[in-house]
């Protein structure tokens, strides 16, 4: 309780029962004398009685150095550079419903609320949402922390790696055009070389027209892509503005190929069927609710008979009556069962990235823009000096390096997607089986082509084909006044 030290003052009979008081001690009992809401009101030297509530960050007990429970959090910091700067002390209760405080159908007050209205606490200094209802019973200070109403949900299981994940980066369609290309390629090679061939053009000593039969022009249009040279190099004309046009088209397709790659295989990519609080409202495969005792729970209540969405939302929440008591146990049932818990973003944010396992993300835009503040009994003389405190701490950054020691900024992402994590993760064994399995049947593939190759030619060939005389000549023949010899090395397909 708020104490004074009594001075004597003049009595005054004009039946006043507060005159001969001491004048902040008539403002506390009397708080309609104050018109100005406790302005100059100083609480140096003065012992306050606080309520309080434990939700990680803002005020949590641990134990100290000797074993003994003591409150520590955001609130608790505030709290106390408060009172350093103000010269007050306090003493500070857990609130007995642990709850934040809603209104009773009999019109009372739970939780915080109800604890500074029945006058049991000077103070509530905890994370009081500022809203209408509330202010109707209450004061507030000014606000000390911006915040929204956000969504929570547990991490959906990331896409199950596919076998031939090298292939994703393009889709079917453009994997097939490559393909029709590199054949279309190869037969327009072919028909120009052998062309040219058959009709004599070009110079029989510099062009290699007779080696592009297709297997060789399919060979260069494959080794092409994978940028490994090979033979028979394009030496005409034609296949050469073919070849070159061809491996300008290959460069364009790597390059790209191998951009998009990075990004599948080091981005793990999430699907969520949710991604606004429309989305939730029009579904029915995951239940969620709001925690009971909150504002939330007050403010999704108070829509009932609006038409809006919220409304829709509100009798879905009670159909269900999954209300969770507080906000860890709804992070409980988030992490257990398929529920999406609503609730402001700080404790969401706050949650998430301590989150041990990251297993939780946030889902969508917050929305329903509200502000923290503490609350003082109806005329209290306590909210201008503690408006005017928090003021001051905000004005000199210290909120903002109380925000940046309790809100981790290198813990889980937010979003749940693994990208965001500083430390970047090892691609599995899984990533590459397609490549490991086009290599092993490329392998089982060249044995049994050799296999089939020396049955071939060892045991059925040779029977079929009689020894050729040593002294018979090969034939020959001009072409071009060039004399040549004619071999059965050139195979056109």
């Amino acid at each position: 309780m708020l104490t004074a030290t009594p001075r004597t003052h003049p009595q005054v009979s004009n039946g006043d029962p507060t005159q001969g008081r001491p004048l902040l001690l008539s403002k506390l009992l009397d708080p309609t004398k104050s018109s100005r809401g406790g302005e100059g009101i100083s609480l140096r030297g003065k012992r306050l009685r606080a309520v309080t509530i434990l939700e990680a960050p803002y005020m949590m007990k641990k134990e100290n150095e000797k074993g003994e429970l003591e409150f520590s959090g955001f609130v608790k910091d505030i709290v106390d550079q408060l009172s350093e700067n103000m010269r007050f002390e306090y003493e500070m209760y857990v609130v007995r419903d642990g709850t934040y405080g809603t209104l009773t159908e009999n019109g009372t007050w739970t939780g915080l609320i109800g604890e500074v209205i029945e006058g049991r606490a000077d103070v509530a200094f905890a994370p009081v949402t500022i809203s209408s209802e509330r202010e109707q019973v209450v004061d507030f200070t000014n606000p000390f922390m911006d915040l929204g109403a956000g969504l929570l949900l547990k991490k959906p299981v990331t896409e199950g790696t596919n076998v031939f994940a090298f292939l994703e980066p393009f889709r079917s369609t453009v994997w097939f055009s490559i393909l029709g290309a590199i054949f279309g390629v190869a037969i327009l090679l072919y028909v120009t070389s052998k062309l040219r061939y058959r009709c004599n053009v070009g110079k029989d000593d510099y062009d290699n027209d007779a080696k592009f039969n297709f297997t060789n022009s399919l060979w260069l249009t494959y080794w092409s892509i994978v940028r490994k040279g090979g033979e028979p190099a394009p030496r005409s004309l034609p296949s050469r503005i073919l070849a070159g046009a061809w491996w300008f088209f290959t460069l364009i397709v790597i390059s790209t190929y191998t951009a998009n790659l990075t990004a599948f295989l080091t981005v793990k990519r999430l699907v969520s069927p949710i991604k606004s609080i429309d989305d939730l409202a029009g579904q029915t495969a995951i239940q969620y609710s709001v925690t009971e005792g909150t504002f939330l729970y007050s403010f999704f209540k108070s829509q009932e008979g609006t038409g809006s969405v919220y409304e829709r939302m509100w009798y879905t929440m009670k159909a269900n009556d999954r209300f969770p008591p507080t906000s860890m146990k709804g992070v409980d049932m988030v992490r257990s069962t398929h529920f999406a818990l609503i609730e402001e973003t700080p404790f969401l944010e706050y949650t998430v990235r301590t989150d041990e396992g990251c297993e939780l993300m946030l889902l969508g835009k917050p929305f329903l823009f509200k502000g923290y503040g503490f609350s003082t009994k109806r005329g209290s003389p306590l909210k201008k000096p503690l408006s005017v405190g928090i003021l001051k701490l905000q004005e000199t950054g210290y909120m903002s390096e109380l925000r940046d020691r309790w809100w981790p900024k290198n813990g889980c992402p937010l979003d749940g997607q693994t990208s965001n994590v500083d430390k970047a993760s090892a691609l599995g064994l899984e990533i590459f089986q397609g490549v490991f399995y086009v290599l092993g049947a490329a392998a089982v593939l060249a044995v049994l082509v050799t296999i089939v190759q020396v049955v071939y030619y060892r045991f059925i060939k040779h029977r079929k084909l009689p020894d050729a005389p040593e002294d018979k000549k090969q034939p020959t023949h001009y072409r071009n006044g060039i004399l040549r010899r004619t071999t059965t090395d050139v195979n056109l397909f």
